[in-house]
């Protein structure tokens, strides 16, 4: 091998020494590149997409505005002719206030010559006011007056309505007890034509009272039973406001059935308390609360 050659192979060996790091150096510059040019272009389809969006929106204000210039324009439009009109109308108001102004000159001329005749009536005119207005005073009076016997009318028919009521409920009462008292004196009497009159007192029954008849008819309720080893006491919703006294035997009744005597041996002015006689529990049953007692005229 001739120096030449080996010249040769080293210029050879020195060149591929020298291009293993260009060719590395540019493949990895060709990579970088490709890499920016790839965010180049996603950079400018944003981009791309940005100015269609902007241009989009600015397409839809142009709209927007092209709209509402339209509208201002159309209502330009009626303005004017509303001012138009106005303005004919002012012209017209112009005109009629310029008859107006002449004719109220031509009244204040008849004025001042019926001035004088005004005068004269002036007095007439005062004195009817007067009288009309005591007529409206008088009237309002009348008015109010009216009204409020009108609102005691009314008050008087609602408490006549009340009392009504309460008449008709005292009416459908009395029939009620009447009708319970008939009941209860049809058993008295079939109970006396069965065993006979009643004693005037039981051996056994408490309380020292003499009898004494009773001077009217009369219904009660009983609304206590008192019972002891001494016998029994009842108490009624009936005393001596309602004509009860003392010595009144009063039959105690259940509906049509005959219970028992109460022979009344205290009184108040709305209660009346007495002994219970008569009272078979086997038989009739005891005498409770609610039971009807009723007292017969002259027994």
């Amino acid at each position: 091998m001739n120096v030449v050659t080996k010249i040769f192979i080293v210029l050879v060996s020195l060149l591929a020494v020298l291009l293993v790091p260009l060719i590395a150096v540019n493949a990895t510059s060709a990579t970088a590149l490709r890499m920016r040019i790839l965010d180049m272009e996603v950079a400018v389809s944003a981009a791309e997409a940005n100015v269609q969006a902007q241009a989009l929106a600015r397409q839809n204000a142009e709209t927007a505005l092209n709209l509402r210039n339209r509208e201002l324009q159309q209502t330009i439009i009626e303005l004017e002719q509303t001012r138009t009109s106005d303005q004919r109308m002012v012209a017209q108001l112009e005109g009629q206030l310029a008859g107006k102004d002449e004719l109220l000159a031509s009244l204040q001329g008849s004025i001042d010559v019926f001035a004088q005749t005004d005068r004269s009536k002036a007095d007439l005119t005062s004195a009817l006011v007067g009288e009309l207005r005591d007529i409206r005073v008088r009237a309002l009076a009348s008015e109010r007056q009216a009204n409020q016997l009108d609102q005691t009318l009314s008050e008087i028919k609602n408490q006549l309505d009340v009392a009504d009521a309460a008449r008709r409920k005292l009416q459908e009462e009395v029939v009620r007890l009447t009708e319970q008292k008939d009941q209860a004196l049809g058993t008295v009497s079939r109970y006396v034509a069965y065993v006979g009159d009643l004693p005037e007192a039981r051996a056994g029954a408490t309380g020292t009272s003499a009898r004494v008849p009773a001077d009217r008819n009369l219904s009660a309720t009983v609304i206590a039973v008192r019972r002891s080893s001494d016998g029994s006491l009842a108490e009624i919703n009936a005393g001596s406001r309602d004509g009860v006294g003392d010595g009144w035997v009063m039959a105690i009744t259940d509906g049509s059935r005959f219970v028992g005597n109460l022979r009344i041996i205290e009184t108040d002015v709305n209660r009346a308390t007495g002994v219970i006689e008569l009272e078979d529990k086997q038989a009739r049953g005891e005498v409770k609360p609610g039971m009807s007692v009723i007292a017969r005229k002259g027994e």
